[in-house]
């Protein structure tokens, strides 16, 4: 327990180069992409609810958790919006919780395709509570032994290119690097690292009940290396629903295996990390989403824009 408490908090606030991240992680990123990059907002003739669940380093008292609610909408005007919150446990003594507003505007390009650009509105509040802790320095400035909260203002930006059968594109979060104000940090460390996110997916019809959707992300910030997502999917229609099966590969921390379904209008997902890299503490994730699509008659897209119509006019939800 107290190896997570502690190796958070030197991860969260030193980033130090272990593929640290402030922004809480998803495997599943192309379920749901609007929670990686806020371009996504708009870009379906849909509204997308979604929540996800994610037990990181699972199978012992303390492990870091993450909860996360989103909604995003189009309009006939093409403009988008969304919202996100969420609940990031980070092993007990660091947490963050926060609310996302997005607006976005697309626009169309001379073929079929379309662009997207995203910015949000980010408000997050980090705590730090050190009344726990087991720790080598009694008198380290920085544990106050008690319950240190802070709140700050930020934004993320995105953009999108998107059509039928594919979209890439990149997206930047915590734009102004807002400070965090603890107590003992060094200006340098003491504040929210800006991170850049740039993701690619295709697909790729074998028949008319069997596709193939291929997708990476390359996540990094300015203090760390860049971390590489790989992920593959079979989607298979069967009557009215698709399901899918995938395999993913973290470059350096981990193998992933996933299934889900998309009945109607609900879609279930899960997902099971298995760790390759050096981490002792567990060798094990979960990951679980849910989204549910709740169909209108008028938004940019609803003709051949939007997302791909996957087996004959159904589609996974991006």
């Amino acid at each position: 327990m107290h190896r997570i408490v502690i190796a958070s908090i030197w991860m969260f606030i030193l980033a130090a180069p272990l593929n640290a991240q402030q922004r809480f992680r998803r495997t599943a990123f192309p379920v749901n992409s609007f929670l990686v990059n806020p371009a996504v907002a708009g870009t379906e003739p849909v509204t997308v609810f979604g929540s996800s669940y994610r037990h990181q380093w699972a199978g012992f008292d303390g492990a870091p958790t993450t909860m996360v609610f989103s909604a995003h909408s189009s309009s006939p005007s093409q403009i988008g919006g969304g919202i996100i919150v969420y609940k990031d446990d980070m092993g007990g003594a660091v947490t963050q919780t926060g609310v996302e507003l997005t607006g976005s505007y697309q626009l169309r390009l001379p073929n079929t395709d379309a662009v997207s650009f995203g910015l949000s509105l980010q408000g997050t509040q980090f705590g730090f509570d050190s009344s726990n802790l087991n720790v080598w320095d009694q008198d380290d400035p920085a544990l106050t032994g008690g319950m240190e909260t802070t709140f700050g203002i930020d934004a993320s930006t995105g953009m999108m290119i998107y059509g039928a059968d594919y979209s890439f594109g990149l997206a930047v979060s915590n734009l102004f690097q807002d400070k965090l104000g603890l107590t003992g940090v060094e200006e340098d460390f003491n504040k929210h690292i800006r991170h850049y996110r740039f993701m690619g997916s295709y697909t790729t019809d074998i028949s008319n009940k069997f596709s193939v959707q291929t997708s990476g992300m390359i996540r990094l910030t300015e203090v760390t290396p860049a971390q590489v997502d790989i992920y593959s999917r079979a989607i298979y229609k069967y009557y009215q629903g698709l399901y899918w099966g995938g395999l993913g590969l973290r470059m350096g921390d981990a193998i992933t295996v996933s299934a889900g379904v998309e009945f109607s209008s609900i879609g279930i997902a899960y997902t099971y990390d298995i760790t390759t890299g050096d981490n002792l503490l567990s060798p094990y994730s979960h990951e679980v989403n849910l989204t549910y699509l709740l169909p209108h008659k008028k938004g940019f897209g609803q003709g051949s824009l939007g997302p791909r119509r996957i087996l004959e006019r159904n589609r996974l939800v991006k």
